[in-house]
């Protein structure tokens, strides 16, 4: 089989089963542009162990205004042409919402969220630059509705840094919190690594997710499985993406 990888990958991600947080579906938002990336990108997914891919484009305001029926259209794009490119991964599709005015309308008029898994998992984020003012209200309101909230990459909210007790906030509130797993190599930056280590030490991180957009996150993924915080991550205790 064609590898992307220059170098022998010498470990995997197999232990996790499936990732739940990525742009790999083609020409929705800064992930894939193309099929071909797309196809690109699930092979890569698939040598590095992954079974089970659930793609999660960015909703978000007129940036990104993707919706089930566009997400749908290139999902079965891509899915059309997994076994001719020699993908075996499972593939399914949810989105990533920004909480924003247009996530609170959708919530409060009740409007189907694009979700995954058993326990109704909806993946959300903030703005890097300051919390959202809607997210408590958006969590209660989607765990009153059957949902399961997500919040995606806490440890990329600088904003949180200087204010940790935030993440146990979150958990008390029944958030579940994902890490991206690029946060761990130093990608964002040294202050996001030790964010994420530390969250991982406190044993607050429920789901890990590639948050992967490009070959270059691949690399970065396959240079993780290299690094002494590879060994944590494939002996933590509280990953949850097999079961979703």
């Amino acid at each position: 089989m064609f590898s992307i990888f220059k170098k022998k990958v010498l470990g995997n991600f197999s232990f996790l089963y499936a990732d739940l947080h990525n742009h790999i579906l083609p020409g929705l938002d800064d992930g894939a542009k193309t099929l071909e990336d797309s196809i690109e990108l699930l092979l890569g997914m698939q040598q590095l162990g992954y079974q089970k891919i659930i793609c999660t484009p960015h909703i978000l305001g007129n940036i990104y205004p993707n919706t089930p029926d566009t997400i749908a259209v290139a999902y079965q794009s891509v899915k059309s042409v997994l076994v001719e490119n020699g993908i075996h991964l499972q593939l399914e599709f949810a989105a990533e919402y920004m909480v924003d005015e247009n996530f609170v309308d959708a919530v409060h008029k009740k409007q189907p969220l694009l979700c995954f898994g058993e326990k109704k998992c909806v993946l959300i984020e903030m703005s890097y630059l300051a919390p959202s003012p809607y997210l408590e209200e958006c969590v209660f309101q989607l765990i009153v509705e059957g949902y399961q909230p997500i919040l995606a990459h806490p440890e990329r909210y600088n904003y949180y840094h200087k204010q940790p007790e935030k993440y146990k906030f979150w958990k008390e509130k029944g958030c579940w919190l994902q890490l991206n797993a690029l946060s761990l190599t130093g990608y964002y930056g040294k202050n996001v690594k030790q964010a994420a280590e530390k969250l991982l030490s406190e044993q607050l991180i429920d789901l890990l997710g590639s948050d992967l957009h490009h070959t270059q996150h691949l690399y970065a993924l396959q240079y993780l499985c290299s690094t002494a915080n590879y060994r944590i991550l494939s002996q933590y205790p509280n990953f949850k993406n097999a079961i979703i």
